[in-house]
């Protein structure tokens, strides 16, 4: 090698002048051997950084952490925000989108506009409830609402990813706030799951004027920060749990159920499942004769799933002795699987043969995956979904009809035909959702007269009954008070053994379809 090379001969040269050069007042080993001190430590110094960077890996605006290999598949993720489009972890199974935005941010001119679409975008199965695919699937339907054949020119989309639980909200706030002015930022979407973190995360891009677009949050109090306090720039296109609580409230209420038993997670941090319970509390027209919680922490030694798998097998008394006809299950989807194969599977209750068990939309992570329902006991899974993309077939007899249909028939449109996306990516929803609040922050983006990030949250705001934007799972209005969807229509689906979801009912969060009228009267 030549800098090898280079340091024998800088040796060889010393060696000779100390046996044949002058006599001279001796100096100390340092200042003697200073070239090959230099040479050592520029060496020491690149193993060092060849060893210990490995944020190499991660482009501009992205943070590298530490990630268990086993399960992600890479030792690193990069949280943050994704200014390069660039792979947020080894293998990334992102790539080939990142790839397709790259190309189009690249293509959006000078004259452009940033969405940013924000998710645990490398979820780690052992502690995430959302599994990669729902992720990828809405990272295809911000694509669709982005960039449609005839959309409006200069839009961009960026990804950010806040890792699991959103423990690194604070470095992509950092990040979303530094780039906002730069990358001209109309709304920051999706936000994910429901937590306390997610929760910080909001307030702040608020603090500093940044409009967020919740798709899949349905906590209540995700529109307030953690003192209470509204988030004055927070909307959301998507149902609240309370929304869910009242559609499901109503559908056991009208069909004959009597005994309901809840079960709920109370970890504090997790405001989906907290939030969820106290509205089905506070909904439910049937008595509650029972209720049990749970509350996981990420364990080193097994899964979240395997953990509650044998929890709720030691609950199989209590079960039986309560005798429910139906079971509320206020928690994360990933819990549903653990506690439906404890169910069917711990052995026969005498009395109780059958159990109808319904929960909130996270279900929809569950469905796809074949479950053990019809054995010791038989049990029917229903679930108050954000989408389906068959919903509007159970509402054909309403005037309205005709032109839901056609809104979510241009999506599905543009979804498969402009994109490419395979038809069978819609089934839960996700990229549905995801899409209608992309298509919220384009309006904002093509309404809006300034550039600057902070002038967005007014135009948003003027999304309301008047003036909706046509989406997949309906017409998005925002109302003025919370920034809550107005009138978001509700699927109600059930998942069968194979894991195939069916459309049971539609039902709408304020008991009929957005009505102008008294929308906006209110």
């Amino acid at each position: 090698m030549p800098w090898l090379d280079s340091l024998r001969t800088r040796m060889s040269e010393a060696r000779e002048r100390a046996e044949t050069g002058p006599p001279v007042r001796p100096h100390g080993w340092a200042r003697r051997y200073r070239a090959l001190l230099l040479a050592l430590v520029v060496l020491l110094a690149a193993t060092t950084l060849a060893i210990t960077t490995p944020w190499e890996s991660c482009g501009a605006g992205l943070h590298t952490v530490s990630a268990d290999e086993e399960s992600v598949g890479s030792s690193y993720v990069c949280v943050g925000l994704n200014l390069d489009s660039g792979p947020l972890r080894d293998d990334d199974p992102l790539d080939p989108l990142e790839k397709l935005i790259k190309g189009r941010n690249e293509s959006a001119g000078d004259n452009f506009r940033t969405i940013v679409v924000l998710e645990n975008l490398a979820p780690d199965p052992k502690v995430d409830s959302q599994p990669f695919p729902f992720v990828r699937r809405e990272v295809q339907g911000a694509i669709t609402a982005a960039w449609p054949k005839n959309g409006p020119p200069g839009i961009k989309l960026l990804l950010a990813n806040y890792g699991s639980n959103a423990d690194h909200w604070r470095v992509v706030a950092d990040e979303i706030v530094a780039a906002a002015a730069a990358q001209r930022i109309v709304a920051v979407t999706d936000v994910g799951t429901s937590s306390e973190n997610s929760r910080a995360l909001v307030a702040e891009l608020s603090r500093h004027g940044i409009a967020t677009i919740g798709a899949t949050v349905t906590a209540d109090n995700m529109n307030t920060d953690l003192t209470g306090a509204r988030i004055d720039n927070f909307f959301r296109v998507g149902p609240t749990n309370t929304d869910e609580a009242r559609a499901a409230a109503g559908y056991i209420a009208a069909h004959g159920f009597q005994r309901v038993m809840l079960i709920q997670g109370a970890g504090k941090e997790d405001t989906y499942a907290t939030t969820l319970a106290e509205a089905f509390k506070n909904s439910s027209k049937v008595p509650i004769v029972f209720t049990k919680t749970y509350d996981v922490k990420p364990l080193a030694d097994t899964s979240r799933e395997a953990y509650l798998r044998g929890l709720f097998s030691r609950w199989h008394n209590d079960i039986c002795g309560a005798r429910p006809d139906l079971i509320y299950f206020a928690g994360r989807g990933l819990d549903l699987g653990a506690l439906v194969a404890a169910l069917a599977g711990d052995g026969a209750c005498e009395g109780l043969d059958s159990v109808t068990v319904m929960t909130g939309d996270d279900a929809s992570t569950l469905a796809g995956k074949p479950l053990e329902l019809n054995k010791d006991i038989s049990v029917r899974l229903r679930y108050t979904a954000l989408a389906y993309p068959d919903q509007w077939d159970m509402f054909t007899a309403d005037p309205a009809y005709p032109t839901y249909k056609k809104n979510h028939d241009n999506f599905v449109a543009e979804f498969t035909g402009t994109h490419g996306f395979p038809k069978g990516e819609l089934w839960d929803g996700a990229a549905m959702i995801e899409h209608d609040a992309v298509a919220a922050a384009v309006e904002a983006a093509v309404q809006n007269v300034s550039a600057d990030p902070v002038s967005v949250a007014n135009v948003v705001r003027s999304i309301d009954c008047n003036s909706p934007v046509p989406g997949a799972t309906g017409f998005i209005a925002f109302d003025q008070a919370t920034g809550n969807q107005l009138d978001k229509a509700l699927p109600i689906l059930s998942i069968d053994p194979d894991g195939s979801v069916h459309p049971v009912d539609l039902v709408w969060s304020r008991g009929r379809p957005l009505n102008t009228a008294p929308d906006c009267g209110r």
